[in-house]
């Protein structure tokens, strides 16, 4: 690195990285570990749809690999859904806690037809509840010392896929994301909390791969082949982390934000909004519009040229209101 862009550090500072034992947070932890933090790995080591027995504590290796290469790390057992003692660990440890890696999750395979309530609830719990317990937790700290960096992990499962339960808690930590930063915002206080949607091949993703293959030779259907070794190697999880440490670091001033991560590419993500449909412009209407409306306004709606991109994470929720926009509306036809 040259002078003007220094390699980025965290000397002093601890990071608290859940699911690290394997695949992403593993990546994270280490890419952390290597420049200076001191990391916490936590890791119950649980199945990928988080049924079954542990599969041994897979943390201690990490914390073995961050040692052995002259960094500091205890590893962490506790589950996510009992955040307070997950944070009271990195206490108990390092008497403080800079960065947060909201990165453990789980991925059941049912299909839509066959998703049971407690499938729903058991990936709510981990995927979305536990995040809000283990932040819960770590927000008094971080408003203590006027400062973090938070990492909330979601995923592309949110555009729309065949696991909704999953789907829908992804999406969900990006609404927790954008509340947590404006209370930070609302205190003025140099928390900044994001969200990471990565893309890589992992053993969440290879466990659920052969999960759903089984159950489709069980039904008398053909296995889906895996993506080629090469395809898999340009997905491996160290090519999304880099992502993750800039979010993590004290000069990135990111707020609410999403960005995408995988393979080497990054791009950040925003809500759009089309051009404002206004029934005045259709037709006079001093009433409640009427149906035919939005039908006949359907140009407009498809016109995001022609829009912005609403806010997030300052309270405004995608302010301007509706109402400011009609107010302003009405007074440029005056």
């Amino acid at each position: 690195m040259s002078e003007t862009n220094p390699i980025l550090r965290f000397d002093g500072q601890v990071a608290l990285v859940t699911g690290a034992g394997r695949g992403l947070g593993r990546e994270h932890a280490l890419l952390l570990a290597s420049r200076g933090c001191k990391v916490v790995v936590n890791d119950l080591g649980a199945a990928y749809d988080g049924l079954g027995e542990s599969t041994g504590k897979v943390a201690d290796e990490v914390v073995s690999e961050i040692i052995a290469a002259g960094g500091e790390a205890i590893a962490n057992y506790d589950s996510v859904e009992n955040g307070q003692q997950v944070v009271d660990a990195v206490l108990a440890a390092f008497g403080r806690l800079d960065i947060v890696v909201n990165n453990a999750g789980i991925l059941t395979p049912e299909v839509w037809s066959e998703l049971t309530l407690e499938s729903w609830q058991r990936t709510i719990d981990i995927n979305l509840t536990a995040v809000f317990s283990i932040m819960k937790a770590a927000w008094p700290i971080l408003v203590e010392q006027r400062y973090g960096r938070i990492i909330m992990t979601a995923s592309p499962a949110m555009y729309g896929a065949g696991v909704a339960a999953y789907a829908a808690s992804k999406a969900g930590v990006v609404g927790l994301a954008n509340s947590i930063q404006f209370e930070a915002k609302k205190l003025k206080l140099d928390i900044k909390c994001n969200v990471l949607v990565p893309s890589a091949s992992t053993r969440m993703t290879t466990d659920f791969g052969e999960a759903i293959n089984e159950r489709r030779v069980q039904q008398g259907k053909k296995a889906v082949r895996p993506a080629p070794e090469a395809i898999l190697d340009r997905l491996s999880p160290d090519k999304v982390s880099a992502m993750v440490v800039w979010l993590a670091h004290n000069d990135c001033q990111s707020e609410a934000t999403i960005h995408e991560a995988g393979a080497g590419f990054f791009a950040q993500l925003h809500m759009a909004r089309s051009a404002p449909l206004f029934a005045t412009e259709v037709e006079k209407v001093m009433g409640a519009p009427m149906p035919e409306h939005v039908q006949q306004g359907q140009g407009i709606l498809s016109d995001f040229a022609g829009g912005d991109m609403p806010p997030s994470g300052d309270g405004s929720m995608g302010g301007p209101s509706a109402l400011e926009q009609v107010m302003k509306h009405l007074k440029a036809d005056e």
